[in-house]
């Protein structure tokens, strides 16, 4: 069992755990915190967190969070992998391997997506690697499409 709630400041420290899982492709080396932090591209997905436009959600089992979805804005001038636009905010998503496959990440993105709405948003956008196949299904099957990204790492979007 789980439940999910909103994220908060005090969550910052667990969202750089995640972000060190949301980062890893399939069959990679993980990266550390420090070279995530000193990764310009990879540290503005969690540097200043609560920042005006975050939003988030995490899940907790037992008390401890296990797994947690996030979004935040971007300018034009330092984009994130998945960038359309600065109205539109890109997702991150992790959870911690032991409880994978559990129906988490499922459940963190629908609240995220419910909250993004509940503040208007026009869109959601993330970055996801084709090694992920298990991710671009689930992606897919909450409404997110391919409109941009290279081969490797397509952009995917969901229209609120």
């Amino acid at each position: 069992m789980y439940r999910v709630r909103s994220a908060t400041q005090a969550d910052e420290l667990f969202l750089r755990e995640m972000a060190l899982h949301a980062v890893v492709e399939p069959g990679a080396r993980k990266l550390t915190l420090d070279e995530v932090l000193q990764d310009e591209r990879l540290a503005r997905y969690i540097r200043d967190w609560r920042r005006p436009g975050d939003g988030g959600v995490v899940a907790e089992a037992d008390g401890n969070p296990v797994g947690a979805a996030w979004y935040r804005r971007f300018s034009r001038n330092e984009p994130g992998y998945g960038f359309i636009s600065e109205d539109i905010p890109e997702v991150s998503i992790a959870v911690v391997p032991e409880m994978r496959g559990r129906g988490i990440g499922r459940t963190l993105l629908v609240r995220l997506i419910d909250q993004a709405r509940a503040e208007a948003l026009p869109a959601l956008s993330l970055s996801v690697s084709i090694h992920n196949p298990v991710a671009m299904r689930l992606y897919a099957s909450l409404g997110f499409l391919t409109v941009a990204g290279d081969g490797d790492h397509p952009t995917m979007l969901v229209q609120l």
